[in-house]
């Protein structure tokens, strides 16, 4: 893909700076639509911003997400899909989910509730990057529906209370390394739901720590937005396939699951 360089662009990117962040608004589990913030972790002061050192804590679960829990965990069946929903300000529908110019792949992880998020603990279970046959990014897709995005729970994992996390990575600035620039550098919004997995199976999916499946410098968290690419390699571990043997399952790097919107030059 080309992306070709324009004052304009430019000048989109730095109007969209005010209102280009988002967060997990709400959920819906099995159709069932919940309430904003419900069995989500409590927000920060400001609940749309990102996080941007790996290496915190607050990658984890969002800034100060692993010292707080939510006031009630959903329940939800082993197998059955669970609708997240990102927004800017608030669930309405004239929000604008999230800047267009904050492209970017999306990703879904579980963990045992009572790890808290600590350890190796997380297995990945949704990925959605850049789909080079129609130039888009997950960003596009959720903007495309509302911030809404359809995510399948694995059918075989053991029932149990799990910590849902969800994570956008948007690119305007990840070209320069955050450890050297942290002016700039990648964004992550970041958030953490609580789910009671019922009719589960024995499956205990490989883990992996977060913080530690990311560096600064790690293929897909640094990466030039404004370059010619044809590819995005999606950082972090394959998404967990359900089934016998599949402890760690099976993934491509790059998502092919992505729908169009209007395409976005950038400076």
């Amino acid at each position: 893909m080309k992306v070709a360089f324009s004052l304009g662009s430019a000048l989109m990117v730095l109007a969209g700076f005010a209102n280009a962040h988002t967060y997990l608004s709400k959920l819906a589990l099995d159709g069932v639509q919940e309430s904003e913030g419900q069995c989500i972790r409590p927000y920060p002061a400001d609940r749309n911003y990102p996080v941007k050192d790996v290496t915190s804590t607050d990658i984890t679960c969002g800034v100060g997400g692993v010292s707080k829990t939510a006031s009630e965990t959903c329940p939800v069946k082993a197998g059955s899909t669970i609708t997240v929903e990102w927004h800017h300000d608030n669930d309405s529908a004239s929000d604008d989910v999230i800047d267009i110019t904050h492209l970017g792949p999306c990703m879904v992880y579980m963990a045992p509730l009572e790890s808290n998020g600590s350890g190796d603990v997380w297995f990945k279970i949704f990925e959605d990057g850049y789909d080079a046959a129609t130039s888009t990014w997950c960003v596009n897709k959720i903007r495309n529906n509302g911030g809404k995005l359809d995510v399948a729970l694995p059918a075989d994992i053991k029932s149990g209370d799990y910590l849902v996390r969800t994570e956008i990575i948007a690119l305007h600035e990840s070209d320069t390394d955050y450890a050297v620039n942290p002016a700039r550098g990648s964004q992550f919004y970041v958030n953490c739901a609580q789910v009671s997995v019922t009719n589960g199976g024995s499956a205990e999916p490989q883990g992996y720590a977060i913080p530690g499946i990311y560096k600064s410098t790690t293929p897909g968290v640094i990466f030039n937005l404004y370059s010619s690419y044809s590819s995005y390699p999606i950082p972090g571990p394959a998404v967990y396939v359900s089934g016998p043997g599949n402890d760690i399952g099976e993934s491509p790097n790059e998502s092919t699951d992505a729908s169009a919107e209007d395409s976005t030059s950038a400076p």
